[in-house]
């Protein structure tokens, strides 16, 4: 596992070998560009969790209160 500065430099080394250092801007880039929309993402995915979560506790309570009116209606039927 990488831990430590040198190994970040090493790492750094490796990136600037792979790419050249005048690739390096066009990959800054490329990775602000990717993390903004993955951060739009994570936005919008957690938006659509919420308002499932939010229409699934709405139709269990929906059914709580129809479960409940069936019971005092058979419970008034009883009598």
């Amino acid at each position: 596992m990488f831990l430590g500065f040198w190994s970040w430099v090493l790492v750094f080394i490796v990136v600037v070998a792979i790419f050249s250092a005048d690739r390096l801007p066009e990959l800054r880039e490329f990775l602000q560009k990717m993390s903004k929309e993955g951060a739009e993402a994570v936005k919008k995915g957690k938006k659509e969790l919420e308002g499932k979560i939010a229409q699934a506790k709405a139709a269990k309570e929906k059914k709580a209160k129809e479960k409940a009116a069936e019971e005092a209606e058979d419970s008034s039927d009883e009598q």
